[in-house]
């Protein structure tokens, strides 16, 4: 087997990953993206390769986040959250789209906004978008007790489910296939307020603590 010399490695990257991103960027904010995710990969290879040769690493790999693996939804399977279930399990307040990190930048794949008003094309309830994860951000056990066994690799949404279609208060983290967008369709629920100050009848807006999590939205 041939092999390639970290230095190499690390060329061929550095060229390829701006011609990637000069080719794909089509606005302001997918070049933000693309821009974004270069930086990374160069931490990521200077991290792996470098760091034995200069004697340090500027990523620290015991804060390497582990990916979440998603799963496909079952029929039969309620993508609900139990906010009490989850205090008892002691779980981070981080899943399920509550990270106050903003979303910056927007990656050009995520598909919805938050405001935007969906239904769910399995459960059929309809719902308001309030936050969304590129990948999936949820417990394990959460995430094998609503979804299949094929893993998948698709953004989640966080989404307030209208009480005229569950009588009580819900919300729900949702993978994209699952949801459509509806118009004219105004969410009835009582945390409607706290994250959207107004409704034009398509959209809602986001009042300005949400806005700093979501600025491209």
């Amino acid at each position: 087997m041939v092999e390639i010399s970290p230095t190499l490695l690390f060329a061929g990257i550095l060229f390829s990953v701006p011609l990637q991103f000069y080719l794909s960027a089509r606005s302001t904010s997918d070049a933000q993206f693309y821009l974004h995710e270069f930086v990374q990969q160069l931490r990521e290879v200077y991290g792996r390769y470098f760091s034995p040769i200069f004697g340090r690493s500027s990523v620290d790999e015991n804060v390497d986040e582990e990916e979440i693996g998603q799963k496909t939804l079952r029929e039969s399977g309620e993508d609900t959250i139990d906010e009490s279930n989850l205090r008892e399990k002691g779980e981070s307040r981080d899943v399920f789209g509550a990270s106050s990190e903003p979303r910056h930048p927007r990656p050009p794949h995520i598909k919805y906004r938050v405001g935007q008003v969906v239904k769910h094309r399995i459960h059929n309830y309809r719902g308001v978008i309030i936050a969304w994860d590129e990948k999936a951000k949820a417990p394990d056990w959460w995430i094998k007790k609503v979804h299949g066994a094929e893993p998948i690799d698709e953004p989640n949404y966080t989404i307030l489910i209208d009480t005229r279609d569950r009588l009580i208060p819900q919300i729900a983290y949702v993978i994209e296939r699952n949801i459509v967008l509806l118009s004219n369709n105004a969410i009835v629920h009582p945390l409607v307020k706290h994250y959207f100050e107004s409704f034009d009848g398509t959209c809602y807006k986001s009042r300005p603590w949400h806005t700093k999590v979501y600025p491209n939205d």
